[in-house]
C-alpha cells in the first residue's frame, strides 16, 4: 500500500492547474446559476423561464457541492500543503489547511451550513481516525438506531429518509459538527457543562437541539439543563445565519430593484422575488440531496464492517479497515469524478487523506490491484446501488458486519493474513 503511494509521486504543476480548473468551474456554475434564476423569475410562468430557473438552481447546487466535497475537502485535509512548499507562489496561500475558509475567508472560500472548523474536528479527526467505530460521528447504523426501534411500517421508515436526504446538512450535519467542535474545546460551555443525561456521542439534530433535549431537561426539573440547550441553540444559529442569508439571496436582487423603483421587467417584482426565494431554497435542497447521495453511503452497507475496538493510525489494521469499511464508486475522468464530488475514491482517501484529487485517480488502480493480490475486500459499485445498501442499514432492513478487528488483536505485531477475529 505504501509502495503504491510512492509510485504516484508528489503533487506538481498538473495538480495546481487542476485545482484552478475546479475553482473556476464552481465559480462559473454559481454565477451562471444565479443569473439564470434572476432571468427566469423575471418573466411570467412558461417553459423557458421554468427551464432557466431549474438549470440555475442546478448550477448553484452543483457549485455548492463542489466547493465542499472537492475543493474544501481536499484543501482541508492538507492535500495541497506539500505542493505549496515544493512550488512556492504557484497557488494562493489560502489553499492550505488551517488557512482555507477560516475567519473572514469562510465567506470567500466556502460558506455552507457547516462551520469549516467544526467540520475539521468532526470529519478530519473523529471520522477518519475512528472509522466505523462508535466514536465515528458518521456511523449511519448507530445514528439511525432510533428509527430502527420506532414501531413504524418499513415503507414509512424508507419514506422518512427522503426528508433527511433533502435537508440533512441543516437539520443534522451542521448542529452535529458544531457540537463536536464545542466539545473539543476545553473552555467552552458545551465541554464544561454538557448534561450528564445525554451521551456526547449521540447525534445532535435540529429537533434534538430545539425540542427533544430542552423538553427532556424541563420534564426532569433540570432548569440549568434547559438553559444550556437554549444557549447552545443560539450559538448555533449565529453560525448558520450567514449561509441562511445566502440561501435566500436570489430573492434580494428583484426585491432591491423593486424597492428602488428600478425593476425593468413586466412581471410584478414581488412575485419575482417570491419565485426567486423558492428556487433559492430548491437549489439548497438539491445540494443537500446531491451531497447525501455521494457521502452518506461511503461507509455504510451490509457488506461493510464496523468495529468494537480502535487501532493505531497507519498500522496494518488501519489500512485494512480503510478497505473493509469503505465503498468506492465508478472512477476515471473529470465528469464522473466531479459528479461524485471526488468521493468515489474513499478507500484510497482514508488510507492517505492528504492527497490531491489527481493523485487519488492515479492511486486507485494500484490499491485495487494490491487488494486483489492479497485477498483484501475492495468494494467498488455504482453510487445509486450503494445508496440503496445504505438506506437498508439506516432503516434497519440490513446490518453492517460486526467485528472486533480485521487482524486478530492477539497477533500483536505479527504480520498475518486478515483473520476472522470475531467478525459476524
Amino acid at each position: 500500500i505504501k509502495a503504491a503511494k510512492e509510485a504516484v509521486g508528489e503533487a506538481g504543476e498538473a495538480d495546481a492547474r487542476h485545482l484552478e480548473m475546479l475553482v473556476n468551474t464552481a465559480t462559473a456554475l454559481a454565477v451562471a446559476g444565479h443569473g439564470a434564476v434572476f432571468l427566469g423569475v423575471a418573466y411570467p410562468f412558461g417553459v423557458l423561464p421554468a427551464l432557466a430557473c431549474l438549470l440555475g438552481a442546478l448550477g448553484i447546487s452543483t457549485a455548492r457541492c463542489m466547493r465542499w466535497t472537492i475543493i474544501g475537502h481536499h484543501v482541508g485535509h492538507g492535500g495541497y500543503d506539500k505542493l505549496q512548499k515544493s512550488h512556492p507562489d504557484r497557488l494562493p496561500r489560502h489553499y492550505k489547511r488551517g488557512v482555507f475558509a477560516t475567519g473572514v475567508r469562510r465567506f470567500i472560500d466556502w460558506l455552507d451550513w457547516m462551520l469549516p472548523g467544526a467540520w475539521d474536528v468532526e470529519h478530519n479527526k473523529l471520522h477518519h481516525y475512528y472509522l466505523s467505530e462508535d466514536k465515528d460521528p458518521d456511523l449511519v447504523e448507530r445514528n439511525f438506531e432510533l428509527l430502527h426501534k420506532l414501531p413504524l411500517p418499513m415503507f414509512a421508515k424508507y419514506a422518512s429518509m427522503v426528508f433527511w436526504m433533502f435537508t440533512w446538512k441543516a437539520t443534522y450535519y451542521s448542529p452535529n459538527t458544531f457540537k463536536e467542535l464545542e466539545l473539543s474545546r476545553g473552555t467552552t460551555m458545551a465541554s464544561r457543562f454538557w448534561p450528564a443525561s445525554r451521551s456526547k456521542t449521540d447525534p445532535l439534530t435540529v429537533a434534538d437541539l430545539f425540542l427533544a433535549a430542552p423538553v427532556t431537561s424541563l420534564a426532569k426539573g433540570e432548569l440549568m439543563g434547559a438553559l444550556f440547550w437554549f444557549v447552545l441553540a443560539l450559538q448555533w444559529l449565529l453560525v448558520v445565519a450567514p449561509f441562511a442569508a445566502v440561501v435566500v439571496s436570489p430573492a434580494l436582487a428583484p426585491a432591491a430593484l423593486g424597492y428602488l423603483g428600478a425593476w425593468p421587467f413586466e412581471l410584478e417584482w414581488r412575485r419575482a422575488a417570491w419565485k426567486a426565494l423558492l428556487f433559492g431554497v430548491a437549489a439548497d435542497m438539491l445540494s443537500n440531496a446531491h451531497s447525501f447521495v455521494i457521502i452518506a453511503c461511503n461507509h455504510s452497507g451490509g457488506d461493510l464492517y464496523r468495529y468494537s475496538t480502535s487501532c493505531k493510525a497507519y498500522s496494518a489494521e488501519w489500512f485494512l479497515r480503510c478497505a473493509y469499511s469503505s465503498a468506492n464508486f465508478e472512477t476515471g475522468n473529470d465528469l464522473v469524478d466531479g459528479l461524485y464530488g471526488w468521493l468515489n475514491y474513499q478507500v484510497e482517501h482514508h488510507m492517505f487523506p492528504d492527497m490531491t484529487p489527481l493523485q487519488y485517480r492515479k492511486l486507485q488502480p494500484l490499491i485495487k490491484s494490491a487488494c486483489a493480490k492479497h485477498g483484501v475486500l475492495y468494494v467498488q459499485q455504482n453510487g445509486l446501488y450503494r445508496l440503496w445498501k445504505m438506506l437498508r442499514v439506516a432503516v434497519g432492513d440490513d446490518h453492517m458486519q460486526q467485528c472486533k478487528a480485521i487482524i486478530d488483536p492477539t497477533a500483536q505485531r505479527a504480520v498475518s493474513e486478515p483473520a476472522d477475529a470475531g467478525c459476524a
